[in-house]
């Protein structure tokens, strides 16, 4: 019975961290980048590109295109949970810390062009025993990405977003084919 109960409260969190991803990656469109005037209209597109939660670390991520005044951008909404533990089991809260980074069309093809550097350089070391290597590439103060990879392994199905100095994992397959997207949009 306490096991049905966990599991809902679970998927309550995870139904409405979705919700509010979105609510939030629009309000940070709309009131950071999107300015208003009194009496004037304005246009704006939003385009969801990404919206997921990683099992392997919990954390979640949300990416959206936007087209506002001739500019194009993509906007990336980190979240990071974390159980505020108080001394009784029951009191347990789930705190969230939520990160914004906007980026412009250069950015975006920088990370797709670097990344093939950053699989090409993983693809020459060869680890050894209990060693992992690093491959990184700095974006903006925001954002860098990583690479990694240990003995025995292949390219890495994995890409790490570290953004305002929290690691987010997302596939690497569907951070470039979101990146793709957004630059043909």
């Amino acid at each position: 019975m306490k096991r049905n109960h966990l599991y809902i409260i679970g998927l309550m969190i995870v139904i409405s961290s979705c919700t509010t991803v979105r609510y939030d990656t629009e309000r940070y469109i709309k009131t950071s980048i999107e300015t208003h005037k009194t009496g004037a209209y304005n246009s704006l597109k939003i385009m969801s590109l990404y919206n997921q939660t990683s099992m392997k670390d919990g954390t979640h991520l949300e990416m959206a295109a936007y087209k506002y005044d001739n500019q194009k951008g993509l906007v990336i909404v980190a979240y990071q949970y974390y159980k505020d533990r108080k001394p009784a089991k029951e009191e347990n809260n789930v705190i969230s810390n939520t990160a914004f980074v906007k980026l412009d069309t250069a950015q975006c093809r920088a990370i797709l062009t670097n990344y093939i550097q950053l699989e090409t350089k993983l693809k020459a070391e060869i680890p050894k025993n209990e060693e992992e290597i690093f491959a990184d590439y700095t974006v903006c103060d925001d954002l860098f990405i990583s690479m990694s990879k240990a003995k025995g392994a292949m390219i890495p199905s994995d890409i790490y977003l570290w953004i305002k100095g929290e690691k987010y994992t997302i596939a690497t397959d569907a951070m470039l084919n979101n990146l793709e997207d957004f630059m043909k949009w």
